[in-house]
């Protein structure tokens, strides 16, 4: 007879249920849409956990509004090392007639300890310096073995500082606004800041390299960053987030506006930001912002 439930450690039961499989911790809940509690699947979790894996429903994932008792709730099942930190592996591909599951998607801050021990991925690129780490199938209960062993403070919003100086990588500015958030220009009416901000879903969503939100308005802010030479296409990337995001029934209130950070923004960059409304700023090390649109 096939198993229909399960639990798990740490506070995790699984059950299957009309609509999918539903996951519980602690008093929350959600339904992995059409998923279904195989071996394959049951054999997935069980090496997650094992791998510290352990927390399949964080603070902010899912949206509280895609939480049982919504039936619909999310398509992939996601694991993570605390409620606190982001995801760490999100796989989102079941396949009902092999009863397994297909790619798994693990966080692109992990690129530096994936290149360390040349642990074999297709990096599929969203921008020049950031993107998702996509594992085959076959590749990722090996991968979730390795990846047990890494440095997890690489998810927390705001990352552990960098000592060298110059910004090596988006990521580097990135963490430079984060950090240093509240000296920014949209400190004052923004409070609600996140980073790697998924825009479509899926294994591959456009992320969003800094969302914030006013709480009380609603209004959101959208900011692209790009080392060195930002050219119009970073500012057709930042207008294309704000239509994806205008069609989204979550931010139907309050004002979406879209912001262009890098080193250097090209004359014609200017030019299209000024036409689509866009602000721009040049950044210079350590954080010096100077709005140039």
């Amino acid at each position: 007879m096939a198993t229909t439930h399960k639990s798990y450690s740490n506070g995790i039961h699984v059950e299957e249920h009309a609509h999918g499989l539903l996951v519980r911790q602690y008093g929350e809940a959600y339904v992995a849409r059409n998923w279904r509690l195989t071996p394959a699947v049951d054999e997935l979790i069980s090496t997650a956990l094992a791998c510290g894996l352990d927390w399949m429903i964080r603070s902010d994932h899912p949206l509280r509004k895609a939480r049982w008792p919504n039936p619909r709730g999310v398509v992939y099942l996601g694991f993570s090392p605390s409620p606190d930190l982001q995801w760490s592996v999100a796989i989102d591909s079941f396949r009902p007639a092999r009863g397994d599951y297909g790619q798994a998607v693990f966080n692109g801050k992990y690129l530096a300890q994936f290149e360390a021990k040349g642990i074999p991925f297709v990096f599929e690129r969203r921008n020049r310096t950031s993107g998702h780490l996509v594992v085959a199938r076959e590749r990722v209960l090996p991968t979730l073995t390795e990846v047990a062993g890494f440095d997890h403070g690489v998810l927390a919003l705001n990352r552990a500082p960098r000592h060298a100086k110059g910004f090596t990588t988006e990521y580097v500015i990135q963490h430079t606004l984060l950090s240093g958030w509240a000296q920014t220009p949209w400190a004052d009416r923004y409070r609600d800041v996140r980073d790697e901000f998924p825009v479509d879903g899926g294994h591959t969503s456009r992320r969003i390299d800094i969302l914030a939100r006013d709480r009380h308005s609603g209004d959101t802010l959208v900011i692209e960053l790009k080392r060195a030479e930002a050219t119009p296409d970073a500012v057709r990337q930042v207008a294309g987030y704000l239509r994806a995001l205008g069609r989204r029934d979550d931010f139907a209130n309050g004002a979406l506006s879209g912001v262009l950070v890098a080193e250097r923004i090209s004359e014609s960059a200017r030019a299209l930001a000024r036409a689509e409304g866009i602000e721009a700023y040049e950044i210079a090390w350590p954080m010096q912002l100077t709005r140039v649109v």
